[in-house]
């Protein structure tokens, strides 16, 4: 496919502020590492969010359901308004070559890898449950989450941004003319759209959506924090709501699917503008220099975690037990940490290979362990 060249519009796409850029590598490392915690194994087969609500029980429906899942919706928003720029200077062709290096071919290795370790471990145990179907779609769907979810579940991400990439073209070319059109198209496909299989989580194309109208529509920083401050305060609501809704115990999977998404997304966007205002506050802060130095490792974190929560898990029950135990917090909050630590160390391992860091750092380069933070604590 040729590219086909970038239009007057996109080309004219202003270049970030350097405050910005900081903001938004901040907000990568902010997001995917709260995004762990969702993924540590309970261990048991119960819905942990149908439990008499203890003190650990809300903590854990705090950081997991509210903060680490709807988080990520931050991750689509940047890339809907990253993209913008990319396209204008790249053109459809080259886009989406480039996106096929950073987001499909991690997407396949990451899950070979997690798809070899199963095999190997069901050959050693006898467990061949989580085995995928040896079938061509069960392998397809293993490896590139075709109709279900890859055997890396997280990773699902990254074959629906991909889906992303291939309709900026027709989103941009909307969004220039009729935007409350293609928006109003977008919530609708969020609500109706799981069946079509053309996304796992349909509403990350809202997302992605809305980014790139930020986007188009010139907002700079300024107008984008104008924005997220009362949509900020719009998550107090919505945690009230959901810790309701987990205090007294209501099924989120039985609820009508419409109030589901409707609440799902209120929420997501909320958390998105909180956690937007809150990449400032660190930008200020004396952790900023830790959160940009530790952003080159977060595709990796992403990447990798459930991996390591899945073997992991298996030699931490038997020590701290599983969800409900008194000790799994230990589990809970180790692991995520491991996972830091984990690919900190494996990228720079494999810094001198450029075939293992196009296969699993979708081709960037390995930053060194030690330099000069990127970020002034309070830099204007």
């Amino acid at each position: 496919m040729s590219a086909t060249p970038a239009s007057p519009t996109a080309r004219a796409v202003p270049k970030l502020r350097s405050t910005l850029s900081d903001r938004i590598r901040i907000g990568r490392t902010l997001c995917i590492f709260c995004m762990t915690f969702v993924h540590v194994q309970p261990g048991i087969a119960d819905n942990v969010y149908d439990r008499d609500a203890g003190a650990f029980d809300i903590v854990y429906f705090l950081i997991t359901r509210i903060v680490g899942l709807s988080a990520v919706s931050l991750l689509s928003l940047v890339s809907g308004y990253l993209v913008v720029s990319t396209f204008g200077k790249l053109g459809t062709g080259k886009l989406f070559a480039s996106k096929f290096q950073t987001l499909v071919v991690p997407l396949f290795a990451w899950n070979a890898v997690m798809l070899a370790l199963l095999l190997a471990y069901a050959g050693l145990s006898g467990n061949w449950r989580d085995v995928p179907e040896a079938t061509p779609l069960g392998i397809a769907n293993a490896l590139f989450a075709i109709t279900q979810w890859p055997v890396v579940v997280p990773l699902w991400f990254l074959r629906d941004l991909f889906v992303c990439v291939l309709f900026v073209p027709v989103l941009l070319f909307g969004l220039k003319r009729q935007p409350l059109l293609v928006m109003g198209a977008l919530v609708a496909f969020t609500l109706f759209g799981e069946e079509m299989l053309i996304m796992q989580r349909p509403s990350l194309l809202l997302f992605f959506g809305i980014g790139m109208w930020v986007r188009v529509a010139g907002h700079d920083e300024a107008a984008i924090d104008r924005i997220a401050r009362p949509l900020a305060w719009g998550l107090v609501a919505m945690v009230a709501v959901y810790l309701t809704i987990r205090i007294q115990r209501v099924s989120i999977a039985e609820m009508d699917e419409s109030l589901r998404i409707s609440l799902d997304c209120l929420l997501r966007i909320t958390m998105a503008a909180a956690f937007w205002r809150l990449t400032e506050l660190v930008r200020r802060s004396s952790f900023a220099g830790v959160a940009t130095w530790l952003e080159p490792y977060t595709f990796v974190i992403f990447c990798s975690h459930a991996i390591l929560f899945q073997f992991g898990g298996i030699a931490f029950r038997p020590l701290f037990g599983n969800y409900g135990a008194e000790l799994f917090w230990v589990t809970f909050v180790t692991l995520p940490l491991l996972a830091v630590l984990g690919a900190v160390a494996g990228l720079q391992a494999i810094g001198w290979s450029k075939p293992l860091l196009y296969l699993f750092n979708a081709g960037h380069g390995v930053p060194p362990l030690v330099r000069r933070a990127a970020v002034e604590p309070g830099r204007a």
